[in-house]
């Protein structure tokens, strides 16, 4: 669990710049560490299944325990003699008391149980770890879904303010005898459909919002924005695909997870195959009964004994035989799980690792993109004036212009998450790296997305 404080420590230092002001990546990553209920149920469960191991420990170390009994007695005695029948009654108080220690020296089953923990806790460990990889995909993904559906609506705003500037315009020009009645109609229904398209993007942002609140629990306040200026386009390192997949393979908390689950059931073999073998024990005891049996009335006895107790199997049934074969199917299915879970690993791997190796050039291209339509544009509103283009020819620019912009914003997000969700197929993705992609957002609230 040190890396659990660590990520604490860290995120506390570096969230404190942001909270007074706005909501980062960083900040919601840290809370929700210590809210998310997927992850509270995760921790849980760990705890639970550390605590297999001291029950297995018990079972080799030895048992005392006491016993006693305290009782009133009344019995009557008939026997015969020369003169006949004769009874007798005796009221008589009887003691009982033990005190007993077995030590197991020789138990298969115990042995087995308790290298089985050993692999369970470690399962458990991988699988709280893979859990902490999940919260931070999982913040990262809401987080940057709720800036990419902003990001949508201020450029679809902005689309809406050039439609209405152009409505104005052509309703202008109408009335002066410069415009045609088709002009108002296009830029009218450019602007009815940019209106009705607000409404979706409004929809999708507050399901967003929703989305990251459900994580940590709270009303967000305004997040802090994606600075395209300080958003570092560089390719993954180590830059090979095939260290990443060797990487994914050997540190995997997923991987991990499962490779301890071969091990627990490799000894669940082994438990079924002790019912084959003897048991052995040492066990010591010291008695003391007073009175304990009809013809010991008034008698004391003070037994102490230390002897070894084997119990062999004979025959079960083919029971034993039954849960060694059961045991190896269940081992068989944990093999099968671990390499089903080690090719869809190396197929995200080498799907993330090419997002994010790829993203780089898709984000430059559609940089060019933005740039080539606010120049074709330009142009056009141009020839508008010269007389050479129409109102149809600026609004196709401005829907140009608008879905040039959107592109660039999921090209820039798509590449944030690839490159966060490549570093979580590694094991990777903590308060450290989770502080490096906070360090790309504005430190102020925007009310505006990329554009």
């Amino acid at each position: 669990m040190t890396w659990f404080w660590k990520a604490a420590g860290f995120g506390l230092l570096m969230g404190v710049a942001l909270s007074a002001r706005a909501d980062d990546l960083l900040g919601l990553y840290q809370e929700a560490l210590q809210s998310d209920a997927i992850f509270l149920a995760a921790q849980a469960d760990t705890r639970a299944q550390h605590e297999l191991l001291p029950q297995a420990r018990a079972q080799l170390l030895p048992n005392l325990s006491w016993s006693g009994s305290q009782s009133r007695k009344s019995t009557e005695q008939v026997s015969q003699g020369a003169f006949g029948s004769q009874s007798s009654e005796n009221d008589y108080d009887s003691y009982n008391y033990a005190l007993s220690l077995r030590q197991p020296l020789f138990r298969v089953h115990n042995f087995a149980l308790y290298r089985q923990s050993l692999a369970q806790v470690s399962s458990a460990n991988a699988t709280l770890e893979s859990a902490a990889q999940e919260v931070a995909v999982r913040v990262g993904t809401a987080y940057f879904d709720v800036l990419l559906a902003q990001s949508e609506l201020d450029v679809n705003q902005a689309q809406q303010e050039a439609c209405r500037a152009q409505l104005d315009y052509a309703q202008k020009a109408f009335v002066a005898g410069a415009g045609t009645r088709t002009d108002i109609d296009e830029a009218q229904s450019r602007l009815d459909l940019s209106r009705a398209q607000a409404m979706e993007l409004e929809y999708r942002l507050e399901y967003a919002k929703d989305a990251l609140q459900s994580i940590v629990a709270r009303p967000l306040t305004p997040l802090a924005s994606l600075n395209p200026g300080r958003l570092q386009l560089t390719r993954p390192d180590p830059e090979r695909l095939e260290e990443w997949i060797r990487m994914a393979e050997s540190v995997n908390p997923r991987l991990k997870a499962l490779k301890a689950n071969i091990e627990a059931a490799e000894q669940e073999i082994w438990k079924a195959r002790a019912g084959h073998f003897p048991t052995v024990d040492l066990v010591m005891q010291r008695s003391r009964s007073d009175s304990d049996y009809d013809n010991s009335i008034g008698s004391a006895y003070d037994t102490k004994m230390v002897g070894v107790q084997v119990n062999f199997p004979l025959f079960s049934g083919g029971y034993v035989n039954s849960t060694v074969r059961q045991a190896r199917a269940m081992l068989e299915k944990q093999r099968q799980q671990l390499e089903a879970a080690r090719r869809e690993t190396v197929l995200e791997v080498r799907k993330e690792f090419d997002a994010a190796s790829q993203g780089i050039h898709w984000v430059e291209a559609y940089e060019q993109a933005v740039k080539s339509a606010e120049q074709t544009l330009f142009s056009t509103k141009k020839g508008f004036q010269a007389g050479t283009r129409n109102t149809l020819d600026i609004l196709n620019a401005e829907r140009d212009l608008s879905a040039a912009r959107q592109d660039l914003n999921r090209g820039r997000y798509q590449y944030i998450l690839a490159r966060l969700k490549l570093l979580s197929l590694v094991g990777r993705l903590d308060a450290i790296e989770m502080g490096h992609f906070n360090a790309w957002l504005e430190t102020r609230p925007q009310t505006g997305g990329i554009r």
